[in-house]
């Protein structure tokens, strides 16, 4: 049975690069400030851009091994990486029994 810290590491999280893009909410938001005509709109726009902050923050809390410090992440690593390496001449021992 894996232990919880393997079940952590292993658990994948995907995102989208543009999810932490925020440059171009605030130009939009400063362009509709700077023009004055549609308070509703800037209201709009400011929390659509609250909306993505909080989704930002929800992929970043999701993320695997941010508990661990660097120094612990790359012990985990470390350990991994030996035990891949003893499978890997397990199986080189296996295919030269046949």
């Amino acid at each position: 049975m894996e232990s919880p810290q393997k079940d952590a590491i292993t658990s994948t999280t995907s995102f989208k690069k543009s999810e932490f893009s925020f440059v171009e909410d605030f130009n939009q938001i400063i362009e509709l400030i700077l023009t004055g005509n549609n308070s509703d709109a800037v209201g709009k726009s400011v929390a659509q851009l609250e909306e993505k902050f909080e989704n930002a923050k929800q992929v970043l809390d999701s993320l695997p091994g941010l508990q661990y410090t660097k120094k612990e992440q790359e012990a985990l690593l470390a350990d991994e990486l030996k035990v891949l390496e003893r499978k890997k001449a397990q199986l080189q021992s296996y295919k030269q029994m046949k």
